[in-house]
């Protein structure tokens, strides 16, 4: 008869325990940051007509966050901050025309990811107003913090300077 149990041990008491048990400290503690349907009016597109008229966007984010809230001081200044987050969104999608989704994605990872204590990110990003038929149309998108690590230094042995 074949084991079911692929990840156990036995010690030497006779009982059953997992055997990845001292992996625990691999995976810190974490919380997660929502913010859920921030819309804004974007320029945003490809097509003629979106670079003449703004569009409705809206932007959620799940935010994973080392969880140090009990060894804290309990100030903003110690902490991930949603309300920073949401503010440099703004300033980014006020600086003018963005042709992609996928660029505003990244763009968004870019603002986020500055903080080393975010490990990952979903992020949605949808079009409302694009097809009567539906309510929205987007990406969705999930990076850890080693992904986009791997994706910067990527872009930057692959970039070529000018002078």
């Amino acid at each position: 008869m074949k084991n079911k149990f692929k990840n156990i041990s036995v010690i030497s008491t006779g009982s059953w325990v997992p055997s990845n048990l001292s992996d625990n400290h691999k995976h810190p503690k974490t919380y997660k940051i929502m913010v859920k349907n921030l819309t804004l009016d974007a320029s945003i597109g490809i097509h003629s007509f979106e670079k003449k008229k703004k569009q409705k966007v809206s932007i959620s984010l799940e935010i994973i966050v080392n969880d140090d809230i009990s060894f804290t001081d309990h100030k903003i200044e110690n902490f991930v901050s949603y309300e920073f987050i949401v503010n440099d969104i703004k300033k980014l999608i006020s600086k003018g025309h963005i042709e992609l989704l996928e660029t505003l994605g990244e763009e968004i990872f870019a603002i986020c990811f500055k903080d080393d204590r975010i490990f990952s990110i979903k992020l949605t990003l949808e079009k409302l107003d694009v097809f009567k038929e539906t309510d929205s149309v987007g990406i969705e998108v999930f990076r850890t913090k080693d992904q986009q690590n791997s994706l910067t230094s990527f872009k930057n042995q692959n970039s070529f300077h000018q002078e």
